[in-house]
This record gives C-alpha cells, structure tokens and sequence, in this order.
C-alpha cells in the first residue's frame, strides 16, 4: 500500500516459521527458540526464523556493529544452518522500540534490511518482550512492523527516491 502521497509504503512481507524444517535448522522438527552454542570465546543463545530466508536471532542487553562483525561470519557458516543464515543481534529498548545489527549472508556487514526486521520482530513478540507493533531501528534507519497473530509481518516504512529512469521503447521488442 502506498500511504501518504507516496511518502510512506506499507509491504506484506509474509509468515514469519519457527520450525526448523522451514527454515532450516539442523536436527530434529521443533520451535528454535533459546538454544545454545559457542562462537568463538562466547556461549550464546539464538533463535531462528524464516520469513522466505533464514534468520538467526540473538537477543542481547547491548549491541554493536563490532559484535556484527566479529561473530556474524562464524554464525553465518555454522554447522546448525546448512544453507548459512543471516544474522541479527537484537537489543529490546522497550515494548515498542528494538535495535539491530546485521550480518548477511553472503554479504557480510549491513545497515538495513526488511526480511531481518521482520524476522527479530517476530522472535522479540514471539518470546514476549514487545508488542505486536513496534518499530526496529537499524543503523540504516528505522521501520514499523505489525505482527498479526499468525505471524504475518506488515513493514511501513519511508521511500527515498534513488535514482529514475528511462526504458527505451526498443527493450520491450527484443524477442528471446
């Protein structure tokens, strides 16, 4: 939906799935919400969710990007998720508000990204320290997030235009 004049955009981002056959998750079928393992020289506890792509979730009282890079290649890759994950650390300012560092797969550090605040929204409602609509802040900026019962994710956020263009008429009959 587009919300006031075009300045806002409003995305069904789709079902957020705990089940680690969904996402996936080594092991047997289950929720993954609050195990444990060891990166590194620390022991964290991690939850994961797909929304269309894998997300590991770790809630932390403080955060940072050099905690994004120092552990989020080591959880990217590890033995846990067999199609690598991406990576969120997620701190919980209130019952509205959270923030988030990103590791992505395949990409490494990043400022923004919708699929991971969806999915940190998700696990934050899901273990009970927020509301249904809340707003991630990520160094890239900051986005609301409805969270329906089902897990159904709405993302409203800002549009900024980057760039525009021209398609010339000679693209559209190029036969392949």
């Amino acid at each position: 939906r587009v919300l006031q004049q075009g300045q806002l955009i409003t995305v069904e981002m789709g079902r957020v799935s705990f089940q680690s056959d969904r996402i996936p998750v080594a092991g047997p079928v289950r929720e993954v919400l609050g195990e444990k393992f060891t990166i590194q020289d620390r022991e964290f506890t991690f939850n994961a969710a797909g929304i269309g792509n894998p997300h590991c979730v770790i809630v932390l009282p403080e955060i940072s990007a050099d905690l994004a890079r120092k552990y989020g290649p080591d959880i990217e890759v590890h033995k846990n998720f067999p199609n690598r994950i991406n990576v969120q650390f997620l701190q919980v300012l209130n019952r509205q508000n959270v923030r988030i560092e990103i590791w992505e797969r395949g990409v490494g550090y990043t400022l923004a990204s919708g699929s991971s605040a969806s999915a940190s929204a998700a696990v934050a409602h899901k273990l009970g320290l927020v509301d249904a609509k809340l707003t991630v802040h990520m160094p890239g900026g900051q986005i609301g997030i409805e969270i329906a019962r089902d897990f159904a994710i709405k993302m409203t956020g800002p549009t900024t235009r980057v760039a525009e263009g021209r398609l010339d008429a000679e693209l559209f009959s190029i036969k392949v």
